[in-house]
């Protein structure tokens, strides 16, 4: 320390290398005012300073280091002198700009800030357009030095660094927000959306996109974007990609994603839009999607809709042409088996007996036909559960025997009626046990039938076996017209169609469980009324 109470040049020196190992753009601005702090006591012991810092946006005070006693009003209060500029090269505009801006105080002479401070001086934490705080040194009367403008000058080049410094990190905070603020934008927004840079490598996958496809983001960033897409479409779908990465916009790209298990796709319509960056280069695309998944599942069921409708038109013809004839076959079928009875061998007996069965096979299937395509002509009334049940276990009884089936029925008798049409729940009860029997190995197996109150003006109505099961990859498509688990020409497909169309009709709901080698539930909610 020289004799004026000044650092050698020595001591400064080192002071500025000690900032340019410690400053760097991650600190925060408590960090930073921390370190300056430090070395302005090891530069100038026995000065009061203050440190204040602001916040801009809410035009309020924000941080205070002091290493004194501040007064009432010291903390708070910004004054400021036509002083506290100088040496920072700014112009008079700027000056006024940054003073009215701030809502700073002008005044004349320097205001002491500390209790014993007795004179001293400001120098603003600012650049051209913006007010950070500001730095206050003061000298108690006893030890006041030879030149206060001394000190000034050793002041204020590390003003200007701590000043560039908060200004740096106030730039790099507000770049980090918006930047986990856009990724959360991206990340969060409805639409699927997905980012690649000009090598083509996916940089963003959005949870829409996650949603859509099933994949992992963490799968899928750094993978190239021709990946995602079936190799049949890469012709097509190139072109438009390289276009993009040249910055002409593309828009209603629809694309067929093979989703995970890659047994479905998601249809996305995509628009594109280059990323340029300030250079005027396009350093890659942002794929804006809007999920077609839905729309085409709705088409397909509007074709299948179609399908079913023109099968209704010609399901009374088939009937019609078919049921005469097989009602012949199976009649005469059945007079010659009685007839020829112990009079001709097994061998032609049995091939009696087929024609029989097949002639019966196809009449139960016209008339499946028929009952899905026309609607009942019987009108709603009340109807007992239990009654049903013990009906339809009635009308089975031949089928329960024949598959060594074990059914147990379980129904609560307090029961509130439902309304519906007898036979066409009749129908549904009939087709669920016949399902459950079908599916029992061939030593048999166990069928639990329960109805049981829900409590809140609903009945569950379960059939639960003990068959093989359904594998878990065709349970979507179980209630499919035409859709069988069954052995080649063992069924029709139209069994469970006809119980969901039914129970649709009755404003009622059934699902499925299942598992493999250990059995399958079938589940209905009934509205009671």
């Amino acid at each position: 320390m020289s004799p004026d109470g000044l650092p050698s040049d020595a001591k400064f020196l080192d002071a500025l290398i000690t900032l340019s190992h410690e400053l760097n753009l991650t600190l925060r601005e408590d960090e930073l005012v921390k370190i300056f702090s430090d070395i302005f006591e090891e530069l100038l012991p026995e000065r009061r300073f203050a440190i204040r810092l602001i916040d801009a946006k809410a035009s309020s005070l924000q941080l205070v280091y002091a290493n004194g006693r501040l007064t009432d009003n010291g903390r708070d209060r910004f004054r400021i002198t036509a002083a506290a500029f100088e040496g920072l090269k700014l112009s008079k505009a700027e000056v006024e700009y940054l003073i009215s801006n701030a809502k700073l105080e002008k005044v004349e002479e320097y205001k002491p800030i500390f209790v014993d401070g007795t004179s001293g001086f400001e120098v603003a934490l600012c650049d051209r357009k913006k007010f950070y705080g500001m730095l206050n040194f003061e000298y108690p009367e006893e030890s006041m030095p030879v030149s206060m403008d001394a000190d000034r000058r050793v002041v204020l080049p590390l003003a200007h660094q701590l000043g560039a410094a908060i200004r740096n990190t106030k730039l790099i905070s507000e770049t980090v927000f918006l930047k986990n603020y856009l990724e959360k934008l991206l990340d969060r927004a409805n639409a699927p959306m997905l980012v690649c840079d000009k090598n083509g490598t996916i940089t963003v996958f959005n949870q829409a996109m996650e949603n859509q496809t099933g994949f992992n983001r963490n799968d899928i960033l750094g993978e190239d974007l021709m990946s995602l897409i079936p190799e049949s479409d890469h012709a097509r779908l190139l072109p438009m990609v390289i276009n993009a990465l040249r910055g002409e916009s593309a828009t209603n790209i629809e694309v067929k994603i093979p989703k995970t298990g890659g047994k479905s796709m998601a249809h996305i319509s995509f628009n594109t839009a280059s990323i340029v960056s300030s250079f005027g280069e396009v350093e890659g695309v942002i794929f804006t999607g809007q999920d077609l998944t839905e729309i085409r599942n709705l088409q397909k069921q509007v074709i299948h809709t179609e399908k079913l409708a023109t099968l209704g038109q010609v399901a009374a013809g088939v009937a019609h042409e078919l049921n005469n004839p097989l009602t012949s076959v199976t009649v005469y079928a059945n007079y010659l088996s009685r007839k020829l009875a112990g009079s001709i061998d097994e061998g032609d007996m049995s091939k009696l007996e087929r024609i029989i069965e097949a002639a019966e096979r196809i009449q139960l299937f016209t008339k499946d036909l028929v009952t899905y395509a026309r609607p009942s002509g019987e009108e709603p009334t009340l109807i007992r559960i239990g009654e049903l049940m013990e009906r339809a276990l009635s009308f089975c009884e031949h089928l329960v025997g024949q598959h060594n089936a074990i059914v147990s029925l379980d129904v609560d008798e307090n029961l509130e009626p439902i309304y519906g049409i007898h036979g066409q729940l009749e129908q549904v009860f009939v087709n669920l046990l016949t399902n459950s029997c079908h599916a029992l190995p061939p030593q048999g197996g166990t069928i639990a039938i329960s109805a049981r109150p829900l409590g809140d003006d609903r009945i569950e109505v379960r059939f639960a076996d003990t068959g093989k099961g359904i594998p878990k990859e065709d349970l979507s498509q179980v209630f499919e017209p035409f859709f069988t688990t069954k052995d080649h020409g063992d069924g029709t497909g139209l069994g469970l169609s006809i119980v969901r169309n039914i129970l649709r009709n009755h404003e009622s709901e059934i699902t499925v469980e299942s598992e493999v080698g250990k059995g399958t539930v079938f589940t209905i909610a009934f509205y009671t009324g």
